[in-house]
């Protein structure tokens, strides 16, 4: 009955590779020390805002420029390996994300966005270790327990999964963050893999509310069982 997940779940990690579900970019909260450069700022910003548009081509442009004036804008290396990622250089992005966690190695974006790297590679193990590693540096960061959630839910350890994305609700509910729904989509999943009916429809029901599409299988599942 439930074979269909893995497909479902690969749907939902790409679906929130970088944005939501609506196409907005996903937010940092790790704030960094800007450039100096007023001329690297302006293509920081015109590369962001390519990235905004979904046109990645561009943003590399742009942000390359970025860099070439100012080595050290740590901001211009984060968002140029994210518009790698989209266009599938995840050698390139890769690079520049090492790069990015070099300069700034008390920072969590460029190793979150690692595992999100090894994620599209399909490397869930890996993508859980650098997870970790940026635990170790944030343990209150509802991004990485999100990713843990999701990375686990596909190594099938369900337990593990729902520890993780019950942490990352805690701590999303704290701020105003545009991954909320896609977490509910991941929290229903979970407890449609634990058959825990009351839980998956509750999920259901704020994923749906969030305007995240749920996998028929699942709400079709939930249509057999008395409510």
């Amino acid at each position: 009955m439930k074979s269909s997940f893995v497909f479902f779940l690969i749907t939902l990690l790409k679906t929130t590779d970088g944005f939501c579900q609506n196409g907005s970019k996903i937010i940092s909260y790790e704030p960094y020390t800007p450039t100096t450069s007023a001329k690297a700022k302006e293509y920081y910003n015109n590369g962001h805002d390519y990235i905004l548009g979904q046109n990645f081509r561009e943003a590399v442009e742009a942000l390359s420029l970025a860099i070439d004036i100012d080595p050290d804008y740590v901001d211009a290396y984060d968002d140029l390996s994210l518009a790698y990622r989209q266009i599938n250089r995840l050698d390139s992005a890769e690079y520049f994300y090492l790069i990015s966690h070099q300069k700034y190695p008390l920072g969590t974006v460029a190793i979150k966005n690692m595992a999100v790297v090894e994620e599209r590679r399909g490397h869930y193990k890996k993508a859980v270790e650098y997870y970790n590693k940026a635990l170790a540096v944030n343990s209150k960061d509802p991004e990485i327990y999100y990713g843990l959630s999701k990375m686990y839910l596909m190594l099938k350890m369900f337990h593990d999964a729902l520890d993780n994305g019950n942490t990352a609700e805690k701590y999303y509910k704290q701020m105003d963050n545009p991954h909320m729904g896609d977490l509910y989509g991941v929290l229903c999943t979970i407890h449609y893999m634990l058959n825990n009916s009351q839980l998956a429809r509750k999920y259901m029901g704020l994923a749906q509310e969030a305007g995240i599409k749920i996998d028929p299988q699942i709400s079709g599942w939930l249509e057999t069982i008395t409510k």
